[in-house]
Parts: structure tokens; C-alpha cells; sequence
């Protein structure tokens, strides 16, 4: 193969690997069909323990992860958020709206795919099936990092929950962390995405059906139905494998599609903040600032007086936070991913061949 075709080889498989992930070409085939199973609480009663609302870069997810070592078993961050919970619920939304046609879903949210359809889905669900569908997932804390507008339709049907509010940071300084955070997140995509592809670029995820049930137990099966551990704090290769097939259409699209809030004035940051303020009565209220605050308080507020974490909150990563957190998974996954490319491309050139092949077959004219 000369230079030339090996760089249009290369270019044209990636393209078809990003072209699958974006447009969830797979998705029919290679999701496991499960939902939360637990049975549904009391009308309008979602089970909702604590709502961090914050903003991305005001600490939620070292707060998530916080509850979640202080006994919150299912601790959510947007990751479990759109895996375990919302990802149904639109499918469900779509699905009744297009007569139950698969393949008329909406694409997924993404850079080039700004939309508002997780948006029209939050609006057109009744509370009722909001608070049922949290509670069979037994979401005991969100932190509603990209996913800010569904604050208050959850607070609504958690009449139990109590709010921590993330607005230790003005306007100028969560602004700058922002901006220096996301030329790096961009990075981290284009990274990770490049190895990820090996998975979408054919449907290997489809194996996972028959590897589930006889070889691992029915892992995924038994995590989707329970709707835990969470994955940002239980991670392991197999669970690693099942993140990266459903991560564009299940996790990533929530943050394009309606329902994240970025302020772009301080005028809109601090009415944001003090909207909550005003309305969260105020025993059911801690505004926390990550500078000052510790375990104690955060088991003070949560009235456990036998708190299992003392001194302050650990930080959690924000990027590339899986390698970080689960180095083991990172260091065997990425080889395997390699591996899966090779296979991929043996794959791949074999079908281009055939139309040369067939050429060359043809008996030629006399």
C-alpha cells in the first residue's frame, strides 16, 4: 500500500469510527436493554437525598464524590445521571413519539449537534413519571454539573432532599476556570475519543450480549437494573468497556442537548445562584465553600453524627478523570483498544479488497 492510500485508508477509517459514535449507528444493537427495577416510591416522592447544585468548575464533582464516601451509595455526577437514569426516560419520550421506531431517534447531542431535545423531554414529562423513574434507580445524590435545568423539576418531586449550593466562587474567578478548563477537555476528547473508536467502528458491543449472561456474571445487567455502583467511583475494565460503547449516546449528549446552563454575564450567574437561595427554605440549605468547609460539616448538615470522613473534601480530577482514578483500567484498556484497531483495520482492508478482487475475477472479453 503506497503513502498516499495508506493516509486515505486512515483518514476514511476514523472518519467511519467518529461517524458511528456521533450518529449512534451501533446503538440498536450493541445497548443492553436494561433499566432500574426497583419498585417506584410513593407518588411525587423521587428518594432524592441531596441536590449539589453548582455550576461545571465550582467543585461537584469532588462534592459528589464526597457524598458518596460518606455512605451515599448512589452518589450521581452527570456520568450516572444519563447512564443509569435519563438515558430511558428520552428513549421512552421519543420512542412514543415516533410510534416506536428505533432508528428515528434523535442523534445524539454533541459539538456540531447543539440541540434542545433532552430539554423538550424534561418538559413534556409529568412529575409523577419523573419522580418514578428516579426512584426505581434509588438515586440517593445529583450533582447537576451540565445538567443545571434539571434542578428544579427534581427538587420539586424530592420533598425530603436538601440543596448544597456551589457559589463560593465570583462570577470572574468560575469564569476563568472555565476557560482554562476547556481547551484541555477538548484535548482529552480528541485523545480519548481516537482510542474509543476502535469500539463503534464496528459493533463489538454486540458480544456483551452473550459475554454478560455466561462469562461475567450478568455484571452490566445486574449495575443498569440496580442503577449503581456509581461509575465515577466504581470502575473496573469490563464496566470501562460498556462506558465507552454507550458514552456518546447515553452520557455526552446530555451536555448538548438543552439542558446544561452556562452563564455568560455575571448578571445571569448570580441570578442563577440567588434564584436558588430565595426559594430552597433555608434549613434545608448549605452554601458551601470548597476554601473553608470539611467532612464535618457536610455530615452536619446531613444530620450523621457519626461522620466517616474527617478534614477536607479530597479533590477529584476533572480531566482525563477515569485515567486518573482508575490508573489499573487505563494501563490495561488502552493496549486492548490498540489491539481492537489492529483488528479493526485487518478487517477493514479485507472488505476494500473485494471490489479489486471481483475486478481482476471477471473474464475478459475476447
Amino acid at each position: 500500500m503506497s503513502c498516499l492510500s495508506l493516509c486515505f485508508f486512515t483518514a476514511l477509517y476514523l472518519a467511519w469510527g467518529v461517524f458511528c459514535e456521533l450518529n449512534a449507528v451501533w446503538s440498536r444493537v450493541v445497548e443492553l436493554p436494561y433499566e432500574c427495577e426497583h419498585p417506584a416510591l410513593p407518588v411525587n416522592q423521587s428518594g432524592v437525598k441531596v441536590l449539589v447544585a453548582g455550576l461545571a468548575k465550582s467543585g461537584t464533582r469532588t462534592l459528589s464524590r464526597s457524598l458518596y464516601q460518606i455512605g451515599l451509595d448512589h452518589s450521581y455526577h452527570s456520568e450516572e445521571f444519563g447512564m443509569f437514569f435519563f438515558a430511558n426516560l428520552a428513549d421512552k419520550f421519543w420512542l412514543r413519539q415516533n410510534g416506536g421506531h428505533w432508528g428515528q431517534l434523535p442523534k445524539p447531542g454533541a459539538l456540531h449537534n447543539l440541540n434542545t431535545k433532552d430539554l423538550e423531554v424534561l418538559r413534556g414529562t409529568s412529575p409523577e413519571e419523573l419522580a418514578a423513574a428516579l426512584s426505581r434507580c434509588r438515586v440517593d445524590a445529583i450533582a447537576l454539573d451540565g445538567i443545571e435545568q434539571v434542578f428544579w423539576p427534581v427538587h420539586q418531586v424530592s420533598p425530603d432532599a436538601k440543596v448544597i449550593l456551589l457559589n463560593w466562587r465570583t462570577f470572574k474567578e468560575w469564569r476563568t476556570s472555565l476557560e482554562a478548563f476547556v481547551p484541555l477537555l477538548m484535548l482529552e476528547l480528541l485523545i480519548m475519543g481516537t482510542f474509543g473508536t476502535a469500539m463503534t467502528v464496528l459493533p463489538w458491543g454486540a458480544l456483551l450480549h452473550v459475554i454478560d449472561p455466561l462469562l461475567m456474571g450478568r455484571k452490566i445487567e445486574t449495575m443498569m437494573k440496580s442503577g449503581g455502583p456509581p461509575i465515577c467511583q466504581v470502575y473496573d475494565i469490563y464496566t470501562s468497556m460498556w462506558h465507552g460503547i454507550v458514552n456518546g449516546r447515553r452520557i455526552a449528549t446530555r451536555w448538548f442537548s438543552g439542558i446544561n446552563f452556562t452563564p455568560a454575564e455575571e448578571a445571569g450567574y448570580d441570578a442563577w445562584h440567588a434564584d436558588i437561595k430565595a426559594k430552597v427554605p433555608k434549613e434545608r440549605l448549605l452554601e458551601w465553600d470548597m476554601r473553608k468547609h470539611r467532612f464535618e460539616d457536610l455530615c452536619a448538615f446531613l444530620e450523621m453524627p457519626d461522620c466517616p470522613r474527617q478534614g477536607r473534601l479530597p479533590r477529584a480530577p476533572n480531566l482525563f478523570l477515569f485515567a486518573q482514578d482508575f490508573p489499573h483500567v487505563f494501563l490495561c484498556k488502552v493496549p486492548m483498544l490498540v489491539l481492537l484497531h489492529w483488528i479493526n483495520v485487518k478487517i477493514f482492508r479485507k472488505i476494500f479488497t473485494i471490489p479489486a478482487m471481483l475486478v481482476r475475477s471477471r473474464p475478459k472479453a475476447d
